[in-house]
């Protein structure tokens, strides 16, 4: 059964929960302004690519829409801890959590002095490269058909024109209709394969990878869960595991199951969500790696000591250890 996983753990390198976490008004008219940028470049490419059929049902209309409802303040704020949590682990930097007191300690105001402009720096990041995917993903899968360009209407077309031309006294035509670039569900079936060729390729460097879940863009907003993957798992019956960082979670996990069925990808959430619409497809969201801010000692001696060294073999070690707990519980269990 292959296997690819990293050292990521959520119960390491979780950054957060930070409740202090506000946007400032000037904060949220920047993340605003982000989006409402990227509607006109997404528009202007569903229509170089499909066509009038970006208009038919209501492709475009879905990004302006998904702009203006994509932008909640917690939603952001999960994304940021999920990209926060990546840096601190390509950083080999164990984050610091927040310590009892919230803000009343002075030690968490210092350490959230530092940490909440880099969040918002690397939110920014991420609205800026992965806006304009992000909101064409949602409006290709629920606004553009499968087969957009009708087979039928474009025979009688043709056959139209070439009689019209005076050249021919009889036309029969024949087509092998091959779409230049998919729409739907097929599309969706594409990025989902494509996400999940990348995870492997990742994982197999011991690198975890940022994904979107994506949903019915008619009941959920675009970016609604924002997941770090860390273990990808494939079982011989066909289904694909993935484990995965979510920072909505209580205890920041959560598992995806795949499996392919013809030309569509079946997933399944462990926990099921109540309240979301079910999982139709996977996105790998594009992001630049960046050093997060230091604290303690290593801020002030990060030349002198091998820290990333350190790093790896205190990291190996606490994960045999809980793994080696967790194989007793579940001997003593039975």
């Amino acid at each position: 059964m292959p296997r690819y996983e990293s050292w990521f753990r959520p119960w390491l390198d979780d950054p957060g929960p930070w409740p202090v976490w506000q946007m400032t008004p000037e904060e949220e008219t920047a993340a605003a302004g982000l989006l409402r940028e990227a509607v006109e470049p997404t528009c202007g490419q569903l229509k170089k690519t499909y066509g009038c059929e970006a208009d038919t049902f209501g492709a475009r209309d879905l990004v302006r829409q998904l702009a203006d409802t994509a932008g909640a303040t917690e939603r952001l704020f999960r994304t940021a801890l999920a990209i926060a949590a990546v840096d601190h682990y390509r950083a080999r930097v164990t984050p610091r959590p927040p310590e009892p007191g919230g803000e009343t300690n002075p030690v968490n105001r210092a350490r959230w002095s530092r940490l909440q402009p880099f969040l918002m720096t690397r939110l920014t990041d991420c609205l800026r490269t992965n806006a304009e995917p992000a909101l064409a993903c949602c409006a290709i899968s629920g606004r553009v058909a499968e087969q957009w360009i009708s087979e039928a209407q474009l025979r009688h077309q043709l056959k139209q024109q070439l009689l019209d031309s005076d050249l021919f006294d009889s036309v029969e035509v024949s087509l092998d209709l091959k779409l230049p670039v998919p729409g739907g569900d097929a599309w969706l079936h594409g990025e989902t394969a494509k996400t999940l060729a990348t995870l492997r390729e990742s994982l197999a460097r011991r690198q975890p990878g940022v994904i979107e879940v994506l949903r019915d863009p008619a009941t959920t907003p675009a970016a609604v869960q924002v997941l770090v993957v860390y273990r990808l798992e494939a079982a011989e019956d066909g289904w694909t595991t993935l484990a995965c960082y979510d920072p909505a979670a209580e205890d920041g996990r959560c598992r995806l199951r795949l499996r392919q069925r013809g030309k569509r990808f079946v997933i399944r959430t462990q926990p099921a969500s109540e309240t979301l619409s079910a999982v139709s497809g996977l996105r790998l969201m594009d992001l630049t790696p960046a050093r997060p801010p230091l604290f303690g000692l290593r801020r002030w001696l990060r030349w002198v000591l091998p820290w990333g060294a350190l790093w790896y073999v205190k990291r190996r070690c606490l994960i045999w250890l809980h793994r080696k707990r967790s194989e007793k519980l579940v001997h003593e269990a039975k």
